[in-house]
């Protein structure tokens, strides 16, 4: 029995490697085709990285990078911007994704005080999470032993309200950061210079507006092969095709 787990372990480590090892290969093979010019090739070598395991930044970045020299400016930066849920503090992936929206007229909507709207950021939702769910354990910890056996030393017990407080203040910061960016589990970022904004959701229905390239936008709901979309800061909403928009958050 023993030597049947050994071998079912050896042979799901060389399987695992032997994929490491392939998607290392196809990421260097697409960063010589960027090296040598070829952005297009690049693209589809970053594209084909990313539909064989899950995101990475480092491939999400190249791939922004990659589009960018296409000038292809709505793929650019969506591939940024979900690089950016990895590593929100990445700054060369900040500053491309500025260039990118400064050159496609695809600015951020209108949100909260800059400061706040940096502090809001500097960590992914992911990372908001995880310190809430640290902070609650280490609360309920507390609160556990404090209550099952008073704490001999009066250094002890003021040292555990100091963390108490410090752990729901890490809670209430991350369920306000995590509320305050609830929308972007359903923000989407328009990838064609002509997508057409439609009253209805059908290719011959009338045409609302174009959003622009890079444009980000709220999805509201979907039928068939359209996304209803509301344009942040202005009037515009209406149906776009799923083929001219794109969620930040794969489903």
């Amino acid at each position: 029995m023993k030597r049947h787990f050994l071998t079912v372990l050896a042979g799901l480590w060389w399987v695992s490697s032997a994929v490491f090892a392939g998607e290392a290969a196809d990421f260097a093979a697409a960063n010589r085709n960027f090296d040598t010019g070829d952005f297009a090739g690049a693209a589809a070598g970053y594209e084909a990285v990313l539909a064989a395991g899950r995101p990475r930044a480092a491939v999400l970045y190249n791939l922004g990078n990659s589009y960018q020299k296409l000038g292809q400016y709505g793929p650019a930066i969506l591939a940024y911007e979900r690089a950016r849920l990895l590593t929100p503090r990445a700054p060369d992936l900040l500053a491309n994704l500025a260039a990118a929206r400064k050159t496609a007229a695809a600015f951020e909507e209108p949100g909260p005080h800059p400061r706040v709207a940096a502090a809001l950021n500097h960590l992914s939702r992911n990372e908001w999470s995880w310190l809430v769910a640290g902070a609650a354990i280490l609360l309920g910890s507390l609160v556990f032993v404090s209550g099952s056996m008073p704490l001999p030393r009066r250094w002890l017990r003021q040292a555990a309200g100091v963390a108490a407080g410090l752990a729901v203040l890490a809670i209430v910061a991350g369920s306000a950061a995590l509320y305050l960016r609830r929308d972007e589990a359903n923000s989407g970022i328009v990838l064609s210079a002509n997508a057409s904004v439609h009253l209805s959701p059908f290719e011959t229905a009338e045409s609302l507006g174009t959003p622009g390239p890079g444009r980000l936008v709220h999805i509201r709901g979907r039928s068939g092969a359209f996304h209803y979309v509301e344009v942040p800061g202005t009037n515009l909403r209406g149906w776009l095709s799923d083929r001219e928009v794109a969620l930040i958050t794969p489903s």
